[in-house]
């Protein structure tokens, strides 16, 4: 049920999909338009919900805290060193809280493609209270600019890369190049030594081909490639992720460091440990590149058929 008191939830639907409108009753405290997205602000139950193009980008919830540290620790503790991180798609901030926890960090560069997300990072009091001020922090630079063309010329090197973008689709078909074989080798070229990089691969409502096209892409860029996931039976939410390293990694040698609220050692080697039903459909993957659809097939069928 919506609160904010506009013409009816047809004026919404650019802004909340209705496959992911909030349960129960939810008020809209802003939304608008910037030059890359449709962007709401929701108050549900207390908690600072953020849309983008319809779908649920991020929030001040508990579940934010699960993706958050699987996104980022996975990679942290894989990579040899984590002295230098660059986060793709952080604009909220959360993330790179999450990266903060390492003493041993010297510098992250924060992008994103909208100002305003970073904005919200910055300056919106919820969010910056659930973030900790991460991105006012004196050892985070924060850049607005596409993903890949920030990375393709910055000839800058880092330790761990932290990809967390939203799937590509019909609405926003550009961000394809950001999951692109073309796109995962430049990240190769850009990672140190012993470096690790972690992918958002969607959620379990997503067919396991998504998640294995992206292994198979990460594959053809150089990666060693493990996948992992997060399931979280208490909250109802279940996600997937690659891990890409220059260097083979064996999950029983990675060990938490920092003191994370549900990520434990034991529990960071379970996630690496793939569900049956993912691990048939690995034959399944195929590699998307500049010059085609793959992913946006993937969904269009899981969505649509």
């Amino acid at each position: 049920m919506n609160l904010y008191g506009d013409s009816g939830s047809d004026s919404i639907r650019g802004y909340i999909s209705e496959e992911e409108e909030p349960q129960g009753t939810y008020k809209i405290l802003r939304k608008f338009e910037t030059p890359t997205q449709k962007i709401a602000l929701v108050d549900h139950n207390g908690d600072l919900l953020v849309y983008s193009n319809g779908h649920l980008m991020f929030g001040t919830t508990a579940d934010d805290d699960l993706y958050a540290e699987a996104m980022v620790h996975i990679p942290m503790v894989a990579a040899r060193k984590r002295k230098k991180v660059l986060i793709i798609g952080g604009g909220g901030g959360i993330t790179t809280r999450e990266a903060l926890r390492y003493s041993n960090v010297s510098n992250i560069t924060t992008l994103d493609i909208d100002k305003e997300m970073v904005n919200f990072g910055k300056k919106l009091k919820p969010l910056v209270q659930y973030n900790k001020g991460s991105l006012n922090h004196p050892k985070v630079q924060t850049v607005i600019e596409d993903g890949r063309r920030f990375v393709k010329n910055n000839p800058a090197k880092w330790d761990v890369i932290i990809v967390d973008l939203p799937e590509p689709n019909v609405k926003s078909p550009e961000l394809s190049r950001l999951f692109s074989s073309e796109f995962y080798s430049l990240l190769k070229e850009r990672l140190e030594p012993g470096g690790a990089i972690s992918i958002a691969c969607s959620n379990a409502d997503s067919t396991a081909e998504y998640l294995w096209s992206i292994h198979a892409t990460l594959k053809k860029a150089g990666f060693y490639v493990l996948p992992y996931h997060y399931f979280e039976p208490d909250a109802g939410e279940y996600w997937l992720f690659c891990l890409a390293t220059t260097s083979r990694v064996k999950p029983n040698d990675l060990h938490m460091s920092v003191q994370a609220k549900h990520l434990s050692t034991k529990k960071l080697k379970d996630m690496f440990d793939m569900p049956y039903y993912y691990v048939i459909s690995k034959d399944t993957g195929k590699v998307q590149s500049d010059d085609n659809t793959v992913l946006i097939d993937i969904i269009n069928k899981a969505w649509y058929s």
